[in-house]
């Protein structure tokens, strides 16, 4: 996964900030003590196997890649055993690719990264599963599905279903939980905000269902 801190700030200077930047002012105003900065959850772009993004990840910048980062993309493919058109449909949900089996696989995967730096090694388990590793918290979305977060999407980096404004102050009664990694601290608080998230007429369709995912890194890059 992409470190945060290299995503708040491109995201910030994005042209999706500059035109949202009133509901921006208000969720931040609403919820003082989440910073985007901080986030540690599955929204993070990481290196994939079938999209190219352009650093920071953000989809309307993409361009191709350089050399060592194709290979990255690649090991991906490798590592998952794809070959174009013979995958489970499990294994291939949506958007392409977003798991990889071990630690070994995912540091195999790093070594071709020329922006080490900007990525961060993390173990992640669909409840109720645990990761073995100590985990941040939890988040809330598509498992192994673009990795897509109900709770990045809607109040740190609105991206395709910003909330409204008469929404703000709903989500944000359902967020004080929310814990330095700006993750849920346990799973009965995730679900809070899932049933709440749901109610919403802007927010994603439940289809699949939006999980509680467990979060932990496991070393840098």
């Amino acid at each position: 996964m992409r470190t945060p801190g290299v995503l708040a700030t491109a995201y910030d200077a994005s042209p999706v900030a500059v035109a949202r930047a009133g509901l921006l002012s208000e969720l931040r105003a609403a919820l003082p003590r989440v910073a985007a900065a901080n986030y540690r959850g599955i929204g993070r772009y990481p290196l994939n196997a079938d999209y190219d993004y352009a650093n920071p990840g953000w989809q309307w910048d993409k361009i191709q890649r350089h050399a060592r980062a194709q290979l990255g993309t690649l090991a991906v493919a490798e590592a998952l055993d794809l070959k174009k058109g013979v995958w489970r449909e499990e294994d291939w949900l949506m958007d392409g690719p977003w798991l990889l089996p071990s630690l070994a696989s995912a540091a195999h995967v790093a070594s071709f990264l020329d922006d080490k730096a900007e990525y961060e090694l993390v173990e992640v388990a669909r409840y109720p599963s645990r990761t073995a590793a100590p985990a941040l918290g939890f988040d809330v979305g598509w498992w192994a599905s673009g990795n897509f977060s109900i709770l990045c999407d809607a109040v740190l980096w609105p991206i395709w279903h910003p909330p409204s404004t008469a929404a703000v102050p709903i989500l944000a009664e359902s967020l004080h939980a929310l814990n330095e990694a700006v993750l849920f601290p346990d799973v009965a608080s995730a679900l809070r905000y899932r049933e709440v998230y749901r109610q919403q007429e802007w927010a994603e369709n439940d289809d699949p269902p939006f999980e509680i995912i467990e979060v932990a890194p496991v070393g840098a890059a």
